[in-house]
């Protein structure tokens, strides 16, 4: 059922690439890109803060987890998974979010390019 939902959603996402016209283009590019900044970028600070201070709580060692804080999620205890893990997510979504309104956002501009406008 996953895979169908990403199929669906990917089918969309051609269909937005080339339906509207470029205005709409460039207003629904425009309002993905914020959204996924502004939820995803938002989640990614929570998720950033809660790893460290659940990795502080067990002990573990913090040093150099900003460059790979995915690898310390295997050190992370039930409690921690819960706290932790859920930002992660959102975050991650939020990423995807805003790569889909700059791609939307690309093409309405070459379409502007090519079109002369």
């Amino acid at each position: 059922m996953f895979e169908v939902g990403i199929a669906f959603l990917a089918f969309l996402y051609v269909l937005l690439l080339a339906w509207p016209g470029i205005e709409w283009q460039l207003a629904i590019g425009g309002a993905l890109t914020l959204m996924g900044l502004f939820g995803g970028g938002s989640a990614g600070i929570v998720y950033h803060w809660r790893l460290r201070r659940a990795l502080v709580r067990l002990g573990e060692s913090t040093s150099g987890w900003m460059w790979a804080p995915v690898s310390r999620h295997s050190l992370l205890d039930e409690r921690g998974q819960r706290e932790v893990l859920p930002y992660f997510r959102v975050g991650a979504a939020g990423f995807f979010v805003c790569l889909a309104g700059i791609g939307v956002l690309a093409v309405a501009l070459l379409r502007a390019s090519v079109n002369g406008q």
